[in-house]
């Protein structure tokens, strides 16, 4: 079958975008019935003009319904959707394990790799070749915003995106942070630099400390350079963030020896955008910093989390219960079948 989707795309090229698309919208619709063109749009990143053209040709085939106070799915729409979910995942090469541990983190899809990156470093290398897969099939034509947070697993997987990326498309690379005071290697800055080479794309840079005062973060926000990248934050098209461990990045942060035990008392596992997890998903500890805020980040479309290792895997299960559906998870075997193996 994916040798006649092969031809089909061939000679229609854009078949398998549509499709996925006319998918999308139908599950955006279930999730959020009863629902609204402009809340479909922004969740997709589409623009109501085309969402509105979707929703009417699916209005036609009988797959939902359009009402005043909201679009919903018809008894056949609900099944189509649900017969189509394992063609998408076919298609889209979402193997076994791939479906289980997407369905299990409770989000839209998981790629793995072969390997554990605590012990391979080849696994990189394909963790970025998928990352510039993904990215391919999903942002759209046009001009196209992709917030990048730091570390080190996105440092090495950054120079593997590739400059056909940027076919048909102006890329802009935006750090999703400051960075003052981490590891140079790691830093949103230099990862935003590194894509940006890698795909003839732009690049935008924040030089301020990662962790300011309330006070500072009032009085930055203000300033015309900073205002402006924020504003291109929350247009980003894409974010691609990776999820940390607690105690690491803690330390990171120049938290003392009395807030790191208090976070252990506190059994926090993970952290991601300044705030940490417990092993529940719980929020026991938060930094206020200037970027990409935690609760702007369902407005986004597309959602790329970055973690792998058997080590990380405790921290992505303790971090999804808050990740918004649409993220897709690009890990390795060795943190993969660490979490399926739990309960």
């Amino acid at each position: 079958m994916n040798s006649d989707f092969s031809l089909l795309e061939a000679l229609v090229p854009d078949v398998l975008k549509i499709l996925r698309q006319r998918y999308l919208v139908l599950e955006q619709i279930s999730l959020n019935a009863p629902v609204g063109r402009r809340v479909v749009a922004q969740h997709l990143g589409l623009s109501e003009r085309n969402v509105r053209t979707e929703t009417e040709y699916l209005k036609k085939l009988g797959l939902i319904e359009i009402k005043n106070f909201g679009m919903f799915l018809t008894e056949k729409g609900e099944k189509t959707l649900q017969d189509a979910a394992p063609l998408i995942d076919r298609l889209f090469n979402a193997g076994e394990n791939e479906v289980k541990l997407a369905k299990k983190l409770g989000i839209e899809r998981t790629i793995i790799v072969p390997g554990n990156a605590d012990l391979q470093d080849r696994v990189f290398e394909e963790m970025g070749e998928e990352l510039n897969s993904a990215l391919d099939l999903l942002l759209p034509l046009g001009h196209s915003i992709i917030t990048v947070l730091g570390g080190a697993a996105l440092a090495k997987a950054a120079k593997y995106l590739s400059s056909s990326l940027s076919n048909n498309r102006q890329l802009e690379f935006v750090p999703g942070r400051g960075a003052l005071g981490e590891n140079v290697a790691t830093q949103s800055n230099t990862i935003v630099q590194e894509m940006a080479a890698k795909t003839n794309g732009s690049y935008k840079t924040l030089y301020l400390p990662e962790q300011v005062s309330e006070a500072a973060y009032k009085s930055l926000i203000r300033e015309d350079t900073i205002a402006d990248l924020l504003q291109d934050i929350s247009q980003s098209d894409a974010v691609i963030h990776g999820i940390g461990l607690a105690q690491e990045m803690a330390q990171r942060r120049g938290y003392n020896s009395i807030k790191l035990s208090e976070l252990r008392e506190k059994h926090a596992v993970t952290e991601c955008f300044g705030c940490f997890f417990d092993d529940k998903g719980k929020i026991v500890d938060r930094i206020t910093q200037v970027g990409l805020q935690f609760e702007n980040l369902k407005k986004i479309p597309h959602i790329f989390a970055f973690a792998c290792g058997a080590r990380k895997a405790e921290a992505i299960k303790a971090y999804m219960p808050n990740a918004p559906r649409q993220t897709w998870l690009i890990t390795d075997e060795g943190a993969s079948n660490k979490i399926l193996k739990r309960k």
